[in-house]
């Protein structure tokens, strides 16, 4: 470069395209339609300016990329900003659109290399992502399932169970015709802790296998920014209270005198470098009410477009993750040891149901134990998907203690178990003769017993 086009380099990257005041400013918006990561936006800005700023300085045509295009777009539609961008190049830019006319593809093809050789010359190596990529969608590359396994919702594994019941029960039925009550109950209970040790060791091993695979494909997921990450761990919530604590140690923000539930600005004509911090500082200020409760202003921050767009870009990472082959594969794993767990104990009540025996405790152990699968697992997908998060990424300014604290907050879920059994021994106690606990009546005594209803409730305790 010359000397003049280092000076004039120098003012294109330091051109500001909105300011940080702005609640849905150039690059807020430019993410948010897109669904792009900060990291990714930043870069998609900086190559939109290098080809600028060679459409400006070269006397060729030049090209851009699907995203630099994406970009330059948007950037035509804050009309003021842009002429006082092309003000600054020296040279309106004019964006001319594809035709299809005769010879255009050789001219675009002129123009590409170009670009190429003029972007060597000028910046060297170029952001290749930027430059080739046709969406940051294709830049989060995870292995992907077959089509057909990601069709299979839990309505569908659901009905394929039910229709699986009937052949498994005639499979479970010569074997629970063996198992007397009181073994049934340490069987089952045994079992499903058996279980849920087998739950947490697939569901790890899937997350394991799915963000290594991630990490080694992903530069984007890599560079989140750290409030992203705040979001995809706890949510716009979070985030929006550790921004107003950042607003309380630069003495912005205060607690209220009145009481110690609202907050009020100290200086409401500072503003900060950082668009989240003045999103929150411009709904204050708005605001009628000179002190405002904590809880409403989190309820109406949230729904500001800055924040939104970085929940928009955490569902959107964690569904194609998700959708990976190792997850739903392991899915599958999860979804057939659960199917064996229940149709061994449906099976047991559906035999005690056709063999008129009580069974209404072994409705409420069933009804218990799926409560609890459900809970655990719904914590469980979502506990180790936070943790291989914070191992795979790098993040400055964030305790990782404090993180680790947050993803590792693991329920007591065999507390529900023993609650179960606490509750069916308590029922033993008040009922013995109806109780499907019971172990008076065995398989060898069954047939000598003056009532056959006072046999388990679980299918009875063996012989017809």
């Amino acid at each position: 470069m010359t000397k003049e086009q280092k000076s004039l380099w120098k003012k294109v990257e330091n051109f500001q395209f909105s300011s940080v005041e702005e609640d849905y400013g150039f690059s807020i918006k430019l993410s948010n339609e897109n669904t792009w990561s900060i990291q990714f936006t930043e870069d998609a800005i900086l190559e939109y300016k290098k080809f600028m700023f060679l459409a400006a300085t070269s006397k060729s045509m030049v090209s851009p990329s699907h995203i630099i295009d994406v970009v330059w777009h948007l950037h035509l539609t804050f009309s003021e900003s842009y002429q006082q961008f092309c003000a600054l190049l020296g040279k309106q830019i004019k964006h001319i659109p594809s035709t299809g006319k005769k010879g255009e593809r050789k001219v675009l093809s002129n123009a590409v290399n170009t670009t190429f050789e003029k972007y060597q010359e000028f910046f060297g190596v170029r952001n290749e992502v930027i430059w080739r990529t046709k969406s940051f969608e294709n830049e989060i590359k995870v292995n992907e399932a077959n089509n057909k396994l990601l069709k299979l919702t839990s309505i569908n594994l659901l009905l394929i169970g039910i229709l699986l019941l009937v052949p498994f029960y005639q499979l479970w039925k010569p074997l629970l015709l063996k198992i007397e009550n009181p073994n049934f109950l340490f069987i089952t209970t045994f079992l499903f802790i058996m279980l849920i040790g087998s739950l947490e060791l697939l569901v790890t091993m899937s997350f394991k296998e799915a963000f290594i695979n991630l990490k080694q494909k992903n530069y984007y997921i890599n560079a989140l920014h750290k409030y992203e990450f705040i979001q995809i761990l706890e949510g716009k919530t979070k985030l929006i209270l550790y921004k107003i604590n950042d607003l309380f140690e630069l003495g912005i923000l205060n607690i209220s005198k009145k009481d110690n539930k609202t907050i009020s600005i100290l200086k409401k004509t500072k503003k900060t470098s950082n668009p989240y911090e003045n999103v929150i500082l411009n709904h204050l200020s708005d605001s009628e009410k000179e002190d405002t409760s904590l809880k409403q202003v989190i309820a109406e921050v949230e729904h500001k477009f800055i924040f939104q767009k970085l929940e928009d870009l955490s569902i959107f990472i964690e569904e194609k993750i998700y959708k990976s082959k190792e997850i739903v594969e392991y899915n599958l794993l999860v979804a057939s040891l659960l199917f064996l767990y229940y149709s061994f104990l449906f099976s047991r009540l559906i035999l005690g149901y056709l063999r008129d025996k009580p069974v209404f405790y072994l409705m409420i152990f069933i009804l218990i134990s799926l409560i609890i699968s459900y809970y655990y697992i719904s914590n469980l997908y979502d506990r180790k998907y936070k943790k291989e998060f914070i191992t795979i990424v790098k993040f400055e300014n964030i305790n990782n203690k404090y993180l680790g604290n947050i993803v590792n907050n693991k329920q007591i879920v065999l507390a529900g178990a023993l609650a179960s059994l606490v509750l069916s021994n308590q029922l033993l106690k008040s009922n013995k003769t109806s109780n499907w606990f019971d172990s008076s009546c065995t398989s060898s005594s069954c047939s000598s017993c003056s009532s056959c209803s006072s046999c388990s409730s679980c299918g009875g305790c063996g012989g017809d």
